[in-house]
């Protein structure tokens, strides 16, 4: 019986690993990843979603909703939504998990195992509430608290554990850090070819990734970094060894990305863009935010007519999307989604950790089904 447990639990690690080979994912980004883009990458040929980082404590304990019209799913605390998703995501959404510890780390997987296909704890965030929290890229200084925190995951949790780090300026410091975390038993790592000091436009150190890949042979290394277009990840796979890229400002800038057939122009992504978040009533701030990183050139009028709208009726109208507001849009907005200013005497909601509403409820629609988690 204990042999073919083992047998069984063998065959399941092999088979989390191989679905990170091969693969263009979509990186983990604050604000820019929330539902909307991981939808729309999706679309676009996205094997993998990652999630915006969610800080563990601040998903324990929050109220999960389904809103039975649109299927979205929202974790819902002190009225703000901590964490939206939807089932047609469910195998390949990635919960990005922000930690410094394995009790906390275990708790806030537990509530949300049943709506992801994977967990993955974010060990390269720089930035200095992160860094101040223990959490990200303080991690990698901390190598047996990491590891305990993987370690109480990958035994704990029945899905794929994965995590992300930065490179240091050691290599062999680097290669002892991935030697620890492979032996955690986690199904993939992501590699940001940075090092914690070094900022985006800093040109990313594929060439550190060949160590790691030499150094772990069996384990699915993902390359993040300088990934802008199709053609890039096949390049990173032969400069580099990795098993599979992910990008996050390619993403930002042109969701479609993600086609194998080339990108299309970037008012046809916008557009796109722009109708999921209407059809899941993702927080205005949040869209308006996202959608103006398309749009490098801040000159443009397209540039300034958007940044000058307040409500989804407003931008619908800027992206010539006027007639699917009225047609659709307009019955789905929630007035959460939109600011204050916008929606007087109407709730604000969060529009960091995460931003997605559930659609309006109507006097003959039944409440969202409620459950504490």
């Amino acid at each position: 019986m204990a042999s073919n447990a083992m047998t069984t639990n063998d065959s399941k690690r092999t088979e989390w690993r191989d679905r990170y080979r091969n693969g263009f994912f979509l990186a983990p980004m604050v604000r820019v990843g929330t539902l909307p883009m991981r939808l729309l990458a999706r679309q676009y040929g996205a094997d993998l979603l990652w999630a915006p980082e969610i800080v563990d404590k601040s998903i324990v304990g929050c109220e999960r909703v389904v809103d039975d019209k649109t299927g979205v799913i929202s974790y819902i605390k002190h009225d703000k939504d901590i964490f939206t998703t939807h089932p047609s995501e469910k195998q390949q959404v990635i919960f990005q998990l922000g930690s410094a510890g394995p009790e906390t780390a275990l708790a806030a997987a537990k509530a949300v195992e049943q709506d992801v296909s994977g967990f993955d704890l974010n060990c390269g965030c720089p930035k200095k509430f992160s860094i101040q929290g223990g959490m990200g890229a303080a991690l990698m200084s901390d190598p047996d608290r990491l590891c305990s925190i993987l370690d109480v995951l990958v035994k704990n949790i029945d899905l794929p554990i994965t995590c992300k780090i930065r490179v240091f300026d050691d290599v062999e410091k680097t290669l002892e850090l991935v030697r620890k975390i492979a032996a955690t038993g986690i199904s993939a790592l992501t590699v940001h070819c940075r090092t914690r000091d070094m900022r985006p436009h800093e040109k990313a150190m594929w060439s550190r990734l060949k160590d790691v890949v030499s150094e772990l042979p069996d384990l699915p290394i993902i390359l993040n970094g300088d990934i802008y277009e199709y053609a890039d990840v096949q390049r990173a796979r032969d400069e580099t060894g990795a098993s599979s890229a992910m990008t996050a400002r390619g993403a930002a800038a042109n969701p479609s990305i993600f086609r194998s057939e080339g990108m299309l122009p970037t008012m046809e992504a916008a557009q796109e863009y722009t109708k999921y978040a209407v059809r899941t009533s993702n927080n205005f701030v949040n869209t308006k935010y996202t959608l103006l990183q398309m749009y490098p050139d801040t000159k443009t009028e397209q540039f300034a007519l958007l940044r000058g709208t307040r409500k989804y009726k407003d931008m619908c109208e800027a992206m010539g999307l006027a007639e699917f507001y009225e047609s659709e849009g307009a019955e789905l907005v929630h007035s959460r989604a939109e600011p204050p200013d916008a929606n007087a005497n109407k709730r604000s909601t969060s529009t960091t950790d995460t931003t997605l509403q559930c659609v309006a409820e109507s006097a003959s629609k039944p409440s969202p089904k409620r459950v504490k988690v």
